[in-house]
C-alpha cells in the first residue's frame, strides 16, 4: 500500500473510489463524469490537494484538503462554481435527481451558486471587499475522505488522516477542520480515534477541530 500525489490522470480511478465509499450521495448519481470533474478542482490550485491509497494499481481511498490561509469562499462553494458545467450537464441527463434528498436540503446554497454565477457573467470584473476585521487563523480543511467499500475496517482511514496531519505540518500550519454528517457514526468515530474533537453541532453538521503541537 503507498500514498500517491493525485495527477489528472488519475482522477477517474479515485472518481470510481468515492462512488465506491459514497454510493448514495448526490455526486454519485450524478455519475462518474461528474465526479471526476469535481474532483479535479483539487488540483486547480496551489491552495488545494488530493492523494490517494493504492495497491496493486488499484484505489483504495483518498483524501483532499483546502489551505486557508486567509477567509473567504468555502470549499463547497469553489467546488461547485469549478464542476458547474458538468453538473449542469448531469442534472440534464438525469432530470430526476433534482428531487434528490441532497438537493432538496441544499436549495438555498444551489440558489446563491446559480446567482454567483450569473453575477459572475454580467459582470467578470467586479470585486468584492471584506469588512470582517476578526483576527483570522489559519488552518488546514479536511474536505472529503473516502475508503472503498470493500476496504472498511482495515484502519485505511486513520492512515490518511495520518498522511493529511504530514501534510500540515510540512505546511507550517497547527490548526485542521472538517465538518461531517452528525448522523455518520463510523465517521466521527473514526476521527474521534484519531484524536481530533468536537467543536460544534449544528442541525445535521458536527464541526471538528485538531491542534498539532
Amino acid at each position: 500500500m503507498i500514498i500517491k500525489e493525485a495527477q489528472e490522470s488519475d482522477l477517474r480511478r479515485i472518481a470510481e473510489c468515492h462512488i465506491s465509499a459514497f454510493p448514495k450521495s448526490l455526486s454519485s448519481a450524478l455519475g462518474i463524469r461528474y465526479v471526476t470533474k469535481m474532483l479535479g478542482w483539487y488540483l486547480s490550485s496551489d491552495q488545494t490537494f488530493l492523494f490517494f491509497l493504492e495497491e496493486e494499481k488499484l484505489v483504495k481511498g483518498y483524501c483532499g484538503g483546502m489551505i486557508r490561509m486567509a477567509a473567504g469562499a468555502g470549499s463547497a462553494s469553489s467546488m461547485a462554481q469549478f464542476s458547474f458545467d458538468q453538473a449542469v450537464r448531469s442534472f440534464l441527463v438525469r432530470p430526476w435527481l433534482v428531487l434528490h434528498t441532497e438537493v432538496r436540503a441544499k436549495y438555498f446554497f444551489i440558489v446563491r451558486n446559480l446567482w454567483t454565477r450569473l453575477k459572475r457573467l454580467v459582470n467578470s470584473d467586479s470585486e468584492i471587499t471584506s469588512t470582517n476585521t476578526f483576527v483570522f487563523e489559519p488552518y488546514v480543511a479536511l474536505v472529503v475522505i473516502g475508503v472503498k467499500a470493500d476496504d472498511h475496517s482495515k484502519g485505511l482511514g486513520s492512515i490518511l488522516l495520518k498522511e493529511f496531519e504530514r501534510r500540515t505540518v510540512i505546511l507550517g500550519l497547527k490548526k485542521m477542520l472538517l465538518t461531517v454528517l452528525t448522523a455518520n457514526e463510523r465517521a466521527l468515530k473514526s476521527y474521534l480515534r484519531n484524536g481530533w474533537v468536537v467543536s460544534k453541532v449544528e442541525g445535521k453538521s458536527t464541526s471538528m477541530e485538531k491542534r498539532l503541537n
